[in-house]
């Protein structure tokens, strides 16, 4: 919980699209690219300060190759050096304030002309265009600018709503209040919305209006998950069914666009109701979160249309650029082993497997027994789930604390983290030692 009150402290904009929402629209973008631009772009990221660590930590598939998985990694990496004191951070570039006045809603200019999104945008189209500027800018430009587009298109991005009870503007919603409830979400502390299942209940408490949508597109920390995301978006969305590709074509169209979604969809046009802090939060209307995520998925394949177009006009290389190798994966040549430690549970998902590691935390409640394996709650990497009608087949489970265990099953995921349900005591071995 306490946890989860963290999030919400964040400072302004800290989450942007989740992270995972990010890695979606770079997916979708990374496909729409060819063969030429694909090499061209993972040669200006080979100068990223964070190449080595994103190909270190790829687990290969047949889905998509390493290169694409850089690429998809490229995309979050300005959430991860969000004040933390690191040159290429700029916290005003994630956003325009345009502020909206209801009732009326008149356009007025974004407060921070030479510090916002559309200044940010403009500063990496120069960069991608200088074959002789510093590598590592090229490469870190190329990650803003994935980053940036797919920012554009969160319509709290473009938007603060200025009222009686938000004077200073609300700071694109997260000033703004909500309780999820009726509306057909229970995540009102943390904002857990998978990318199939939906929201799930953690807390019954106000959220940031902003945070609902940046989980709009997933929460996931499995890349495959997103990459196939992104072909479900991609085939509900076609170029051809886009008619804002031929009519909006810039960066700051794009932000007025939405900065109208902002009005219409977010706000729906100053009827929706907010509070200035948690307590007073009041319900979403019943389908606002369903036409929410159906904006969200749009909004996405747009920004993954655009970030190509983007790549394409923009990006500039000195001389040819060899073309990448293949993905050549395949199970047979390259076997999946059969036991990993806890750490390592996070590249396999879907896949059946025998997890290694020491119980440290034995949690009996109500409605669940988990075992945390390796670290307590909440920093385990892996944990083991059993449900009440199979307890009565583990016996004692107190038994397991501080013991090293194989723990085997298929990997699935629940809130962004590795986990198998164990239904049978012939799932856990204890192997000895302490």
């Amino acid at each position: 919980m306490l946890l989860a009150l963290g999030v919400l402290l964040l400072p302004r904009f800290a989450m942007a699209w989740s992270g995972a929402g990010h890695q979606v629209i770079a997916a979708e973008a990374y496909r729409e690219l060819s063969p030429e631009f694909k090499a061209q772009v993972i040669e200006v990221l080979k100068a990223h300060p964070d190449y080595r660590k994103w190909q270190s930590a790829y687990h290969a598939n047949a889905s998509f190759d390493v290169f694409a998985y850089a690429f998809m990694r490229s995309s979050a990496w300005l959430n991860d050096i969000r004040r933390t004191g690191n040159k290429y951070d700029h916290p005003n570039w994630h956003f325009i304030d345009y502020p909206l006045r209801p009732p009326g809603f008149g356009l007025e200019p974004g407060p921070k002309p030479e510090d916002d999104v559309l200044f940010g945008v403009a500063q990496c189209e120069k960069a991608l265009s200088d074959t002789n500027a510093d590598p590592e800018l090229r490469a870190a430009s190329l990650s803003y600018l994935i980053h940036l587009v797919g920012d554009m298109h969160q319509p709290l991005h473009c938007a603060s709503l200025f009222t009686d009870a938000y004077p200073n503007g609300d700071r694109g919603g997260n000033d703004f209040y909500v309780m999820p409830g009726q509306g057909g979400v229970h995540s009102n502390l943390v904002w857990d919305y998978s990318v199939k299942s939906g929201p799930s209940l953690v807390a019954q408490r106000g959220v940031r209006l902003h945070s609902i949508w940046d989980g709009l597109l997933g929460t996931s920390a499995n890349p495959c998950m997103q990459w196939n995301y992104a072909t479900e978006i991609d085939a509900k969305y076609s170029r051809a069914s886009l008619p804002e590709l031929a009519t909006h074509r810039t960066p700051k169209e794009w932000s007025l666009e939405s900065r109208e979604l902002a009005i219409e969809k977010a706000y729906l046009r100053g009827e929706l109701k907010g509070a200035t802090d948690q307590a007073h939060a009041p319900s979403l209307p019943a389908d606002y979160t369903k036409q929410a995520k159906q904006v969200a998925e749009k909004q996405a394949a747009l920004a993954g249309y655009r970030l190509a177009d983007e790549i394409k006009q923009y990006l500039k290389c000195a001389g040819a650029v060899p073309l990448l190798p293949a993905n050549t994966f395949t199970a047979a040549q390259t076997p999946i082993p059969k036991k990993i430690g806890a750490a390592e549970t996070r590249n396999y998902y879907d896949e059946t497997m025998v997890v290694a590691g020491k119980v440290v935390q034995v949690s009996v409640r109500p409605t669940i027994t988990m075992l945390d394996i390796d670290k307590p709650y909440p920093n385990s990497p892996f944990t083991a789930v059993i449900f009440p009608e199979n307890v009565g087949e583990f016996g004692a489970l107190q038994k397991l604390k501080n013991q090293s265990v194989e723990i085997s099953g298929t990997i699935t995921e629940f809130r962004g983290k590795p986990e198998i349900i164990l239904e049978s005591s012939n799932q856990v071995k204890m192997v000895g030692g302490n």
